[in-house]
């Protein structure tokens, strides 16, 4: 039925870019522009574009900007049906970058996806059991996770989210083992203290992944199979604008690549495409 499940967040992104250098503790004069956002949206709206078949499960308020986000990303080409349409706030990301376009600090509201609990995704089970592939974001409860590498391990790939969720990829692998996760340099630290390659590759592999894919931003990404790890450049197609939506578009890009059967390399340098196509743009995802 899919090529693709994607679990996780969908909510507004308000972005705030800084006119000249940050300082901290007063207003700093730039520009500000609300975009559809969400993890679990944005790596669905990339994998559409893709010319991919994808369903999102989600939730979203039933508040104009959850109609907005419902109606933008049907049009993107997502199945929207599993979506779950909640008395609370549609989630909300406010993001400040600075004048390069880097993240300087981000709050992220995202309490509404505490609805797509283990049952949740449970009764979902004909989709997840059409798909090759599960993509699942750390916004999603730790039982939804653990759900998932109990019952779908061989096909799930687990994107951690951010530093404060990462911990929530640990619990989710005691459940059982899953097929990819992808963290960044930040939340490999956060998880081993650690911000060495090697070492983080191996203790993940040893928690149950098959294969891991480090993203590094500018450096790129590494990626492990478990008996080899590459490294995978990055593509710096113009000067970065902003960052927001960049780890979005690598995961789809590398499972779009493995959906064409390419080795895990090759899926990850289509992903660093995809990621620097975005970074180079002022949107968060393709298309």
């Amino acid at each position: 039925m899919f090529d693709v499940v994607v679990i996780g967040g969908a909510n507004v992104d308000i972005k705030a870019k800084v006119e000249g250098t940050y300082r901290l503790g007063t207003s700093n004069p730039g520009q500000v522009s609300m975009t559809l956002g969400g993890v679990g949206r944005n790596i669905a709206h990339n994998l559409a574009a893709g010319g991919n078949k994808v369903t999102l499960i989600s939730a979203l308020g039933t508040d104009t900007n959850g109609d907005w986000l419902l109606s933008q990303t049907e049009a993107a080409g997502v199945d929207m049906a599993l979506v779950y349409r909640s008395a609370r706030p549609t989630g909300t990301y406010i993001a400040t970058l600075d004048s390069d376009g880097e993240l300087v600090s981000a709050v992220s509201d995202m309490s509404i996806l505490e609805t797509i609990d283990a049952d949740y995704v449970a009764g979902q089970a004909v989709a997840i059991q059409s798909a090759s592939f599960i993509v699942a974001d750390c916004n999603l409860p730790v039982g939804a996770l653990q759900y998932l590498a109990r019952n779908y391990g061989e096909k799930l790939l687990i994107e951690p989210v951010s530093v404060a969720k990462s911990a929530k990829l640990v619990e989710a692998l005691k459940a059982g083992p899953a097929f990819a996760a992808t963290p960044n340099l930040d939340q490999i630290d956060s998880l081993f203290g650690s911000r060495d390659i090697e070492t983080a590759i191996t203790r993940l592999h040893a928690l149950g992944l098959a294969n891991v894919i480090i993203h590094a931003g500018s450096e790129g990404a590494f990626v492990s199979d478990g008996v080899t790890i590459d490294h995978v450049e990055p593509d710096l197609q113009a000067s970065v604008v902003d960052v927001t939506g960049a780890g979005d578009a690598a995961l789809a890009g590398l499972v779009h690549g493995l959906l064409r059967k390419q080795s895990l390399a090759v899926a990850a340098a289509h992903g660093q495409h995809l990621a620097g196509q975005v970074i180079a743009s002022t949107r968060s995802t393709l298309g």
